[in-house]
């Protein structure tokens, strides 16, 4: 989640939460002055209703990112494996996925940050970390019961740290203003957390950037239990394979790329761009504008390279096949003089409102081929009031050849998916069938865009179509 996904998830609440925040403030003071007037003799510092009106708020805010604004969707999920979401991250080799961690670290950080202040008992390590850790506990289990999130023992875990790491960072401000210096054990403390998190991510960093070939996102963070789930294989799997070819793209997963097609799409078309870049999963998205105010949305998807274009509303409808022609024409020039169409792309229509142009190629010759190969496919649909496309979706790919690679067998690749580890949406349970049918060789980009060879293995779990991907490169 992105700093606009987060405005956008709090705004709706913002008049209700300031109204809420007034009344709290008045109810207060209210109950405080008729305490004093009865002869109450406890003093409550300016401080400390600060840090109790703060702390709610923070707890309104955190219910709203993890509970409230989500959907009854997840019914009863639970994930036990801790550090899983360290594995996912690795294997994803994604932004979001390490934002995901710190951001539940430092959501929590302001808890930590503010309970220092209430009074002596939490200023003392072992209230807080009790505090922390119900508290984080508790959403878990709204979550859980609310069916509106998953309960993770990896959220526990950075929930609690970031508090803690929030609590020492005020206990040694606190120190600082009591003591008139810096206390060196109250700053190592502050720094103790974000240091190690900072040494963490580096070292994962350099090993990666160490590596040769990137991450595959087929990898499973978790693996299946597979102890009580029957397997049947109904396919003769050779016990051997000869090398294969290896690919690059400069396509995948570059931000740099994804600008420069941004840019060409406002040259071309003569779009503004409204506002910043904004992430969306995996996609990188981008809003355009037209000179007669029309909006339009730039969409990068970082995994396999392609882009689109789009706006709202219905295209201009079934087309004559002149027209389309002549629109293919129009499209085709600008792709061509852009160095974006390879020559050799094959011109079609299609559903009397579509042009396309494609590029095929097949897994064996992929898999043999020793050059530089463009594959995919070029979609729009044009507008009837303008040049700028209704909709436009690139995926069109210039893979490079990099060398021959010595592959795992399909009988290896199978015992893979006999110890469970393998890709799958539903984890399997107690009881499932799970039949092996068929399996092909063929490719799926990484992390660092090398195309890889992968096994693909069909089949059906309990009667309902099944399918994973096991890598092949040994």
């Amino acid at each position: 989640m992105d700093l606009q996904g987060i405005i956008d998830r709090l705004l709706p609440i913002l008049p209700t939460a300031l109204i809420t925040a007034l009344v709290f403030i008045g109810v207060s003071y209210l109950s405080y002055a008729l305490y004093r007037k009865r002869g109450g003799r406890r003093n409550v510092t300016a401080r400390q209703v600060i840090a109790i009106f703060l702390i709610l708020a923070w707890c309104v805010v955190v219910m709203v990112l993890t509970t409230f604004s989500r959907g009854a969707n997840y019914e009863g999920w639970v994930n036990f494996r801790l550090f899983s979401g360290y594995v996912n991250a690795w294997n994803q080799w994604s932004l979001q996925e390490w934002q995901l961690i710190i951001f539940n670290m430092l959501m929590f950080a302001p808890l930590g940050f503010l309970l220092p202040l209430l009074n002596k008992t939490t200023r003392r390590f072992v209230p807080v970390l009790l505090l922390s850790l119900l508290i984080t506990l508790g959403i878990e289990c709204i979550q859980m019961l609310s069916r509106r999130g998953i309960f993770e023992l990896d959220d526990i875990l950075h929930n609690t740290l970031g508090s803690m790491a929030g609590f020492f960072v005020m206990s040694a401000i606190l120190d600082i203003v009591e003591q008139r210096k810096i206390a060196v054990s109250s700053a190592w403390k502050a720094l103790s957390i974000p240091l190690f998190f900072a040494l963490l991510f580096a070292g994962a960093l350099f090993v990666y950037n160490m590596k040769e070939l990137g991450n595959l996102s087929i990898r499973p963070a978790i693996a299946q239990d597979m102890s009580d789930v029957k397997v049947t294989l109904n396919a003769d799997l050779p016990t051997e394979a000869e090398p294969v070819s290896l690919y690059s793209n400069r396509r995948i997963h570059n931000l740099k790329y994804g600008k420069e097609m941004a840019e060409l799409t406002k040259r071309t078309f003569d779009l503004q761009q409204q506002g910043g870049m904004r992430m969306d999963g995996f996609n990188r998205i981008w809003i355009l504008v037209s000179d007669d105010g029309k909006e339009y949305t730039f969409n990068y998807a970082v995994r396999d390279g392609g882009w689109s274009l789009s706006t709202e509303g219905d295209g201009s409808g079934p087309m004559e096949q002149e027209e389309l022609f002549r629109h293919g024409e129009y499209y085709e020039s600008l792709m061509l003089s852009s160095g974006i169409l390879p020559p050799n792309a094959v011109f079609s229509t299609q559903n009397e409102d579509t042009i396309r142009w494609d590029i095929e190629q097949s897994i064996a010759d992929i898999a043999r081929g020793n050059r530089d190969y463009a594959s995919g496919m070029v979609m729009i649909v044009p507008s009837g009031e303008h040049q700028i496309p209704h909709s436009l979706f690139y995926s069109m790919q210039e893979n490079k050849f990099v060398s021959k690679i010595e592959i795992i067998s399909p009988a290896q690749a199978y015992m893979e998916v006999a110890k469970g580890n393998f890709y799958v949406y539903n984890d399997l349970e107690n009881g499932d069938q799970l039949n092996v049918d068929e399996y092909e060789l063929t490719y799926t980009y990484d992390s660092k865009g090398y195309y890889q060879p992968v096994y693909r293995f069909t089949g059906t779990v309990n009667g309902s179509s099944w399918s994973t991907l096991i890598p092949a490169v040994k």
